[in-house]
């Protein structure tokens, strides 16, 4: 590990180099993130995923992605019971197939979705209003307009997290709310870029960059709940400087090594929900 002088994403001096055998590493020692040194091309790399660009009308018509839709639904009941909003305008960030604001339109909400991609926001323009570059979704119109962003899956491809999160808080309406469903590091089931080749991820997240840069600009946390690497957390607008807790380098390898041990926690918690009344039923017969 060789100390380096920058981090284009916090701007601090605290870096580090971490090689690993599938890519060199940059580690910030002020922001907690990790991310690859070299993100050439990052953009088209994502854009070109095969997963992405499967035929939009016959994938939302599956019955696979109509259950989505029902967990979706969930998703976003329980994201107002913390709100506590009733009248919102949503905008799915990085919104892929269009699940959630199909599951928003279902329970009554305006939903639009912004993603570099262009085959999700051309082919859903039929359903939705969708904007098909940045500088479309940052027209004037649209700043401080909404009252949730949603964000799953997306920063950890990212090319820029800082970017993300200045996109967010110009979007961000007064009292609006940020929502981010991602794989973090903290307690994690997942393997990562540390110990394994994932040629599309961009970055590792942990809990406290993600605060860190949401503090940043002045998002607090008004929700988290991380389930072994799953995480759910809400931030809404603070006049409040938080404490930005950090995350060691020593820390996050070593919870790596250890992620064996969460997902069998977790495969064991699973198994014992789905099985739970079959437990409870056995030999009452």
């Amino acid at each position: 590990m060789v100390d380096k002088n920058d981090c284009l994403e916090c701007g601090s001096g605290k870096c580090l180099i971490i090689s690993t055998e599938f890519s060199d590493l940059l580690y910030c020692k002020n922001c907690s993130l990790l991310k690859k040194k070299n993100l050439f091309n990052q953009k088209k790399k994502v854009i070109s995923l095969k997963k992405f660009n499967r035929d939009v009308e016959q994938e939302i018509n599956t019955e696979y992605f109509k259950k989505q839709i029902l967990e979706n639904k969930s998703i976003l009941k329980k994201i107002l019971k913390v709100t506590k909003k009733k009248h919102l305008n949503i905008l799915d960030y990085g919104c892929g197939y269009g699940v959630f604001m199909f599951a928003a339109k279902e329970l009554g909400f305006s939903a639009c979705g912004y993603d570099i991609n262009i085959n999700f926001t051309s082919n859903l323009s039929n359903h939705f209003k969708t904007f098909k570059s940045e500088a479309d979704l940052l027209s004037e119109e649209n700043l401080k307009k909404y009252d949730l962003i949603f964000c799953r899956k997306v920063l950890q491809l990212s090319e820029s997290i800082y970017k993300d999160f200045n996109n967010f808080n110009k979007l961000l309406s007064s009292d609006g709310n940020l929502v981010i469903m991602d794989q973090v590091k903290n307690f994690s089931k997942y393997k990562s870029i540390i110990s394994e080749d994932l040629p599309y991820h961009s970055h590792m997240l942990t809990v406290q960059t993600l605060k860190f840069f949401a503090n940043t600009f002045k998002l607090d946390t008004k929700y988290s709940k991380n389930d072994f690497g799953d995480l759910i957390i809400i931030f809404e607008r603070s006049n409040n400087n938080s404490s930005n807790h950090k995350i060691s380098i020593q820390t996050l390898i070593y919870m790596e090594k250890i992620s064996f041990i969460f997902l069998y926690i977790s495969r064991t918690i699973n198994f014992l929900k789905k099985n739970f009344k079959k437990i409870l039923n056995y030999g009452i017969d």
